[in-house]
């Protein structure tokens, strides 16, 4: 991500800065080595600063993370949701048409929660959960997240409050179905699998394929019969209107839509085979068979890991800071590092000439990591470490799990602490 790009989008959205020590160059430099590093605080970002000042023969700076701080808050949002758009294309562009499903882009959507400090200006815009006493929760934020299944990249976000109107998965997609073009697959799970979800991918020109919803009734004996537990069924219009629809779009539906139900059996060890019926707009048999979309669905299971390594890896899932526009900011930048490593696992992949979802992204990182220092340095043997780099990563692959049980159970036991019933000060003085 070269400096003149950050330099562009900052002119772009009017940001205008003085030249000094925390440039919007290099505080977004700080800003994603601290989401890559596993301590994540400002004071080792600080630190990191100073290293590299003092390595190039610059002044060391106060190392008070003060100045460090408002200069994070100074930068727009806009430029922080600008540039991770812009990672998540130029990996889709590296990939360059690689790694398609029968000449199809698929992209993946899926939702999940996160939380933050427990502050009045969090609480007031992300509220916790109504079980929780007040001082007893933390603010809840709940996204929906777009996904590259080729490369993993993650294209963009929708964030909302954990509850509240229009605050649900399907009322949160409609903010980024933009990003899904013509002849593109939209993979999903059941949740997703509703008629206006459907009729807005009819009308943006690519596919769905999505698990039939649970509380459609499903009969495969009626419809049009294109062979063993396959069917073209009709989906009718619904007599109540989407929360998320205007009355507008609503009228311009048409009554009815045309959807290929297909089932298949999911065979597993000591276990009894289980059926699955997925929802597809892809109608013709012939070109998409039922062990086809049998097979692009299992791979769904590849957004839980991406979540997974921007959430648990990437320590996203418990956010840092105290005010809603530096907690967005800090999950825009979690979202551009994280791409940055998938853009350089599909680089790898490219010289290897294998898939990049067989590499481990925490062993990339953990490479990266290793060789930064030494990259950063600009040496003459800069081609040496990055082939040495590609090759370390490269010798990281994911194993071949195969399906495995295991009880939900930890063997550590936690220290026998209460869980907090009343707000901390609250607790304090009872304790005095």
């Amino acid at each position: 991500m070269p400096a003149s790009e950050v330099l562009e989008i900052c002119e772009n959205v009017g940001h205008r800065f003085r030249d000094r020590v925390y440039t919007p160059v290099v505080t977004l430099w700080m800003f994603l080595g601290q989401t890559l590093s596993p301590d994540h605080s400002c004071r080792d970002a600080v630190h990191r600063l100073n290293a590299w000042r003092v390595k190039h023969g610059k002044t060391k700076v106060d190392s008070n993370t003060t100045a460090y701080c408002e200069a994070r808050l100074r930068l727009p949002e806009k430029v922080f949701q600008e540039l991770s758009q812009r990672s998540a294309t130029k990996c889709s562009q590296n990939a360059a048409g690689r790694w398609q499903w029968k000449g199809h882009d698929v992209k993946v959507v899926d939702g999940f929660t996160l939380t933050m400090p427990d502050t009045r200006e969090n609480q007031r815009e992300y509220p916790q959960q109504r079980g929780q006493k007040k001082g007893c929760g933390f603010p809840m934020m709940r996204c929906v997240m777009l996904f590259c299944l080729a490369t993993g990249a993650a294209l963009d976000l929708a964030m909302g409050p954990y509850r509240g109107k229009q605050t649900g998965e399907n009322s949160l997609i409609q903010a980024i179905n933009n990003l899904l073009f013509p002849g593109e697959i939209l993979l999903a799970d059941r949740y997703y699998a509703t008629f206006g979800n459907i009729v807005q991918a009819i009308k943006g020109g690519y596919h769905v394929v999505m698990r039939s919803h649970h509380k459609r009734k499903i009969d495969f004996r009626r419809g049009f019969k294109q062979g063993s537990y396959d069917q073209i069924v009709t989906y009718e219009k619904p007599t109540c209107r989407p929360v998320w629809m205007s009355k507008q779009e609503y009228r311009e539906c048409p009554a009815f839509i045309l959807v290929r139900h297909v089932s298949y059996q999911v065979k597993r060890k000591g276990f009894r085979a289980r059926r699955i019926i997925l929802a597809t707009t892809m109608l013709d048999a012939n070109a998409y068979s039922v062990d086809d979309l049998a097979d692009l669905y299992c791979r769904r299971w590849q957004v839980e890991l991406d979540i997974r390594s921007l959430k648990t890896h990437m320590q996203m899932e418990h956010l840092r800071c105290k005010s809603p526009a530096m907690v967005r900011k800090e999950i825009y930048a979690h979202m551009i590092a994280y791409n940055l490593i998938r853009d350089l696992i599909v680089r790898t992949s490219i010289i290897y000439d294998v898939s990049p979802k067989s590499l481990s992204h925490k062993g990339t990182v953990q490479a990266l990591n290793a060789f930064a220092q030494s990259l950063h340095a600009g040496s003459d043997r800069i081609n040496a470490l990055e082939a040495a780099l590609y090759e370390s990563i490269m010798e990281h692959p994911i194993g071949d799990r195969k399906p495995r049980i295991h009880p939900r159970e930890i063997k550590r036991r936690p220290k026998s602490y209460k869980l907090m019933q009343k707000p901390r000060h609250a607790a304090r003085r009872s304790a005095a």
